[in-house]
């Protein structure tokens, strides 16, 4: 995944994108011309609902398949992303909508009033930075009249008056679908001080030689709000945290792996094995061969 999208950049560009604020977006997608894995910075969180053809979404070791007539809930971040056109209409479709968190605060009070099925315990468990959203028939009638709202030739003063509230309802209508309390979980840890996506994020990525400018780039956003979440979050400042995942890992693995000490020193992101022995000993009292040889 050499190439890099950008979904701000892509708003800009598209022709078939409305909004009446800078705190959500309405986006009509389509081309005949399959798109393979890219790296795709994803700058708002989205729902999208695959008309045509299929999606292909890469988060850190987990893949997700979106085919046509489901849709999928992404917070905003770095993911792989691929689209397959569809054989016989030879195109791949979605809406999708943007929108903040912002937003989202100031709509809670319609979008949950439908539902409140997610147990507080369920709320405080960390969340996957993409979500599956089932083939449903009410979520795909009501994609369609978005995308008449975008491709149609209704007046425009008309269309700001009616999408506002048609989003409210898809948002509803996911929510209150068989599975939607998977969703609305998600939605709620967004308005939360525990950031479950920043959790993921470091959860796959600890490992990687990177900066944190680097890893404040993957979570989208400033190096002092990276800073500032990874606190709120981890309770820690990141370099620490990143040592001690790392420690933490290779104990684990002197325990059962016949991996040697050069080895795992790598595995777990060290850059010089000496680096790796000097750290673990100052955590655990022991060397590494130590501990390795009492199992």
């Amino acid at each position: 995944m050499t190439n890099t999208r950008n979904c701000s950049v892509m708003i800009k560009e598209s022709p078939a994108v409305l909004s009446w604020d800078e705190e959500i977006y309405l986006m009509h997608h389509r081309h005949h011309q399959e798109i393979n894995p890219t790296h795709t910075i994803v700058h708002m969180n989205m729902i999208s609902i695959v008309i045509n053809g299929e999606k292909e979404i890469v988060e850190g070791n987990c893949q997700m398949v979106v085919p046509a007539g489901s849709g999928f809930f992404m917070k905003k971040g770095a993911y792989g992303i691929a689209e397959k056109v569809d054989d016989r209409t030879g195109a791949y479709e979605e809406i999708t909508i943007l929108f903040s968190e912002a937003w989202l605060r100031a709509q809670a009070g319609s979008i949950f009033a439908c539902t409140s099925v997610v147990p507080p315990d369920e709320l405080a468990q960390p969340t996957a930075g993409v979500a599956l959203l089932p083939a449903d028939d009410l979520m795909s009638a009501l994609t369609l009249q978005l995308k008449a709202c975008i491709t149609g030739n209704a007046d425009p003063e008309r269309k700001r008056f009616l999408l506002p509230a048609k989003i409210t309802e898809l948002f509803q209508i996911l929510i209150s679908a068989p599975e939607g309390h998977h969703l609305e979980r998600q939605l709620r840890s967004l308005d939360s001080y525990i950031s479950p996506d920043l959790m993921v994020l470091m959860q796959n990525n600890y490992k990687e030689n990177i900066s944190l400018e680097q890893y404040a780039s993957l979570a989208n956003c400033s190096l002092s709000t990276f800073k500032r979440k990874f606190q709120q979050t981890f309770k820690m400042n990141p370099g620490k945290w990143i040592m001690q995942r790392r420690l933490e890992t290779a104990y684990e693995l002197l325990q059962g792996s016949e991996k040697n000490i050069t080895e795992i020193a790598y595995e777990v992101g060290f850059e010089t094995p000496s680096h790796f022995i000097a750290s673990f000993k100052q955590k655990y009292r022991n060397t590494p061969k130590q501990v390795q040889q009492r199992f």
